[in-house]
Order: structure tokens, then sequence, then C-alpha cells
């Protein structure tokens, strides 16, 4: 099984957005401790505390797992972050152009994106020329 994955500049993107969501955990801290200055009292405090880390764990944690733009390929699917498409499903492949990401479509109707903007370019060249040549294969077999 064949697996691409994105370059180091992903990384730098979760980063980002970890950073990004801490910072927003700090803006709201901000105005819960404007709060808690009218409202004397300690426990008030702690579960503000206990609530605001608590909401940059689930944050990190969504950001992190929701962003995974990996792409293998197997014989009869190809398995697109956690979604595995078999190659007779797919009805159409419409590679990128301009700056725009692939995707496909399936037989039922649903789009799905590649997002494969991550990768490196010699990567997103093999990437869609496997996806033609996969698709072509099973189209004329079905």
């Amino acid at each position: 099984m064949k697996q691409y994955r994105p370059t180091i500049f992903y990384i730098i993107k979760i980063f980002g957005l970890v950073v990004g969501a801490a910072f927003s955990i700090f803006i709201c801290s901000l105005f819960l401790d404007i709060v808690s200055f009218f409202v004397e009292s300690s426990f008030f405090e702690q579960l503000i505390l206990v609530l605001l880390i608590l909401a940059f764990v689930v944050a990190a944690f969504l950001i992190i797992r929701s962003n995974n733009p990996t792409i293998s390929f197997a014989t009869k699917h190809m398995i697109i972050g956690k979604l595995e498409v078999p190659y007779d499903q797919i009805e159409n492949f419409y590679p990128a152009k301009g700056g725009s990401e692939p995707y496909v479509i399936t037989k039922d109707g649903d789009k799905i994106d590649l997002e494969i903007s991550w990768f490196r370019k010699k990567d997103r060249e093999e990437i869609e020329r496997i996806i033609l040549e996969k698709t072509q294969l099973f189209t004329k077999r079905s």
C-alpha cells in the first residue's frame, strides 16, 4: 500500500491553529476575569481555570485530529484521511486547476476533496496520475 503524507508546512499550520486556539482561550479568560472580579469566590476562579484548560485541550485535540490529509492507495480502494473509497465507486475525478483542490465524485453523488495542496509537487502529480489510472481501469471493467 502506497501512502502519501503532507510536508513540514502542514505541521506548521497545525501549530499555528493550536496557538490561535490558545490565544482565543486567553481572550475568553480576560473576559471571565472581569466577571470573577465581581464574584469573590476562589471556587469560581478555579472552576473557570479548569474550564478554560479543558476548552483548550479539547480545541487542540479537535484541530490535530480533524486534519489528516494522508492518502493511501491499495489495489481496490484508496484511503483519504480516514475515509475508504473503492475505485469502482468513483464516478468522476477532477484534477487540480489553477490552485484549486482536486476532488472525486462518487456514484452516490458525494464530493470528496483530496486536500493535497500540503503535499510535495511530485507527490501531487503522482497522486492525480494514480487516481486517473485506477478510475479508468475500474470504469472499463464495469
